[in-house]
């Protein structure tokens, strides 16, 4: 289960960062990233956190989304990394964000690749301070006091980020950034099929 503490964030290879960087190159036949990661044994119960400020908004509660696991054991949320890739397939140029949103990260665990560009949303009635660390470094500091607001940055280091809200510390999301694009984030449950 200790493994599984990655707020449902199981990685079934790790990513290698290429020394001589990624170089793009016309691929044909390739494939796609699928599966399903499954618990086995005792299902883990989901954390609740309470709300310590703006309860109008927020609630009194909130799933801390440490364990989003299905009766059957599908693991939502579970990185799937190809190591060792130096080149391929286009880097993505669609725009990753993450969005405040009911006092929470939405989605909670998000993927991207170096070069793509990262957008911050505040979708909810009150400040928010979203905080990105990289090994306890920051690497973004974004205040976005107001509805609607949103931010624009680049993605130029690689590795698992924690994200954190500043001014609601019970918020906690995550952000995978690999230097290539083989990797995907499953969605799998039980009422959801896999991506």
């Amino acid at each position: 289960m200790k493994r599984i503490f990655l707020l449902s964030l199981l990685f079934l290879f790790s990513s290698v960062i290429s020394v001589y960087g990624y170089e793009e190159v016309e691929v044909k036949d390739g494939g796609a990233l699928r599966g399903k990661v499954k618990v086995t044994g005792n299902i883990p119960k989901d954390e609740v956190v309470k709300v310590t400020k703006d309860k109008s908004h927020c609630g009194e509660t909130l799933p801390r989304e440490k364990y989003i696991i299905a009766p059957d054991g599908g693991v939502k949320n579970a990185v799937i990394v190809i190591e060792g890739i130096t080149k391929g397939k286009a880097i993505p140029r669609t725009e990753v964000i993450i969005d405040n949103k009911h006092c929470a990260f939405q989605p909670h665990v998000q993927i991207a690749v170096k070069g793509q560009t990262l957008v911050i949303k505040n979708n909810d009635p009150m400040l928010h301070n979203t905080h990105i660390y990289l090994n306890k470094k920051t690497v973004y500091n974004f205040a976005l006091p107001r509805t609607g607001m949103e931010i624009k940055k680049p993605i130029n280091k690689t590795g698992l980020m924690e994200v954190e809200c500043d001014a609601h510390d019970w918020m906690k999301g995550y952000l995978y950034v690999t230097d290539h694009p083989y990797i995907t984030c499953l969605l799998y449950t039980s009422d959801a099929a896999d991506e």
